[in-house]
This record gives structure tokens, sequence and C-alpha cells, in this order.
């Protein structure tokens, strides 16, 4: 009966073997998930936050930067006195001492972001995927 007592090993292996396949196909499914609805925009939302905190420490010029511009080499449609009036500590908005990034949109070429600031609502902000350049949303 000796010869017998190996029948079957192979079924029960190969059965193991689909079953850790299933589950680790099942776990792939369920992180791409969690990562598409969660931090696909994770990079945009990050810019955005380092953009409100530089004008928290009210460093203008480096935030005009990352809207694209520089003092040098300003912007055609947005020069840095017309910056200064919307993000200034003069603006309506104050001096930012408060925000908060909160839902993002994807577009094909950015991200649209729905940020508060002071605890006010503000236009929507947009980030280019690609060069992670700052600016007003067209939506």
């Amino acid at each position: 009966m000796e010869y017998l007592a190996d029948y079957g090993q192979a079924d029960r292996r190969y059965e193991r073997i689909v079953k850790i396949a299933g589950y680790t196909l099942l776990a792939a499914v369920v992180l791409g998930c969690i990562y598409w609805l969660f931090f696909r925009n994770w990079r945009e939302e990050r810019r955005v936050g380092e953009f409100l905190a530089v004008l928290e420490q009210q460093k203008y010029e480096e935030a005009y930067r990352m809207w694209g511009c520089s003092i040098e080499k300003p912007c055609p449609n947005y020069s840095y006195e017309k910056f200064l009036e919307d993000w200034g500590p003069d603006s309506p908005l104050g001096k930012v001492s408060s925000y908060h990034v909160g839902r993002s949109f994807s577009q094909q070429s950015g991200v649209i972001l729905l940020v508060e600031v002071n605890g006010r609502r503000i236009p929507n902000l947009w980030v280019e995927r690609d060069s992670r350049v700052i600016g007003f949303s067209p939506y």
C-alpha cells in the first residue's frame, strides 16, 4: 500500500497554487482600485499644497514661479502685479493662514482641484500633469 501514499498529492499542490494565484489577483485588483480612487492625483494635490504653503510663508516670487512665470519673464496674461492682487497680503483672501486641498477631478492633460483658503472656497485651480504648472481652471 505504500505505492499509494502519494496518490492525489499533485492535485492538492495544483489546488494550492490556483488558490494563491486567485488571492494574489484579488489583492492586486483591490489595491489597484484603492490607488485609482485615492492616489491617482496625488502629485498634483501635493503641488497645490506646496504652492499654498509657499504663499503662507509669503514667498510670493517663488509661488509665482510655481505658476509657470517669473519676475524676469512674466506670463503674458498674468503679470506679477496681477498675481499679487489675487494672492498677495492685500488680496481679497488676505494673508494665507489656513488652506485645505479638497477633491480633485482628472482631465486628459491635467487635474482640477477644489481648494479652500482661510475658510473660503476660491476659484478652482488647475495643475498640468506634465509640467506641474499651476493655474486657474479653464472649466
